[in-house]
């Protein structure tokens, strides 16, 4: 083989993984779309309520538009890390980081978690909840803190620190400052006794 006929087939390969990966990643933005409207499909499901928090929407009487939508963004992580780790066979290098850049394999640790979220509701398994809500949402948020691999270096910190910042805020305010079981011996439901 001369180096006319490597670099023939060299670009013949990166144009089918380019066409493969075209395709994955165009679904996997229709889904993206589809899921940033969660919140929207849930307040109109609901009969046009807010809810005190996402998990409470497994309560509702139409139900199942959360577990679908969750069900959904669960496989898409999932999906994602498989596509990662499927990349990790193929022998050309070139085709392989091509292929590794639509997902990674802790996606499918997210994945789980967001079935975990899905399976044990955050009444009936409060902290099994946590757990599986906090793997996912303390993981995504230190992924887009921690990887560099687009332009988006910016949004990503102020998206995870917002991520991170959020809910460590909502925990200590529920269940420091506002509880009556709380650690603080002057806290108490109508918040910190000075007097």
């Amino acid at each position: 083989m001369d180096i006319k006929e490597i670099k023939a087939t060299a670009q013949k390969a990166a144009k089918k993984v380019v066409k493969e990966v075209d395709h994955f990643a165009k679904l996997e933005r229709f889904i993206a779309a589809v899921l940033v409207f969660t919140p929207a499909i849930l307040y109109w499901a609901d009969h046009h309520t807010f809810r005190d928090s996402i998990s409470n929407y497994y309560f509702m009487e139409a139900g199942h538009w959360f577990g679908s939508l969750l069900t959904l963004a669960a496989a898409l992580f999932i999906y994602n890390g498989a596509q990662h780790m499927s990349a990790q066979k193929e022998d050309d290098a070139s085709i392989k980081r091509a292929k590794s850049r639509f997902g990674k394999y802790y996606n499918i640790i997210f994945g789980l978690a967001l079935f975990g979220v899905l399976y044990f509701d955050h009444i009936t398994f409060k902290w099994t909840h946590y757990i599986f809500a906090s793997i996912f949402f303390v993981g995504c948020a230190l992924t887009m803190i921690l990887t560099r691999e687009t332009g988006l270096n910016i949004l990503g910190d102020v998206l995870g620190t917002l991520t991170l910042l959020f809910p460590g805020i909502h925990f200590l305010v529920e269940y420091v400052i506002w509880t009556d079981r709380n650690f603080l011996p002057s806290c108490g439901r109508n918040g910190l006794d000075l007097s």
